[in-house]
């Protein structure tokens, strides 16, 4: 395996009909989620499972801030019916697994 090849994100299809890219974890990523919450990575797939509609929400767009910059947080929100919360979250948690 090369370390230096770029890994692969994930691909999330979101109740717009469209599909998103998910980073792959990395250290960046873990910071930008650790910044975004104010605690450790830990703390934050901990908040994952509070099953919070705010912090699901705060979490699917640092996410998608990566290839999607010009997204705000209300939109990134607007994404997700409820029907696809359990979905996006379990998608999100995989991210977050590494």
């Amino acid at each position: 395996m090369d370390p230096l090849a770029t890994p692969k994100g994930k691909t999330i299809k979101l109740s717009d009909g469209n599909e998103y890219q998910f980073p792959p974890m990395n250290l960046t990523v873990m910071a930008d989620l650790e910044e975004a919450f104010d605690c450790d990575i830990e703390e934050v797939i901990t908040k994952l499972g509070q099953r919070s509609s705010t912090n699901l929400r705060k979490m699917l767009w640092v996410l998608l801030q990566y290839d999607y910059p010009e997204m705000t947080l209300k939109e990134a929100g607007q994404l997700v019916l409820i029907p696809a919360l359990k979905e996006v979250s379990k998608e999100i948690l995989s991210v977050l697994s590494g």
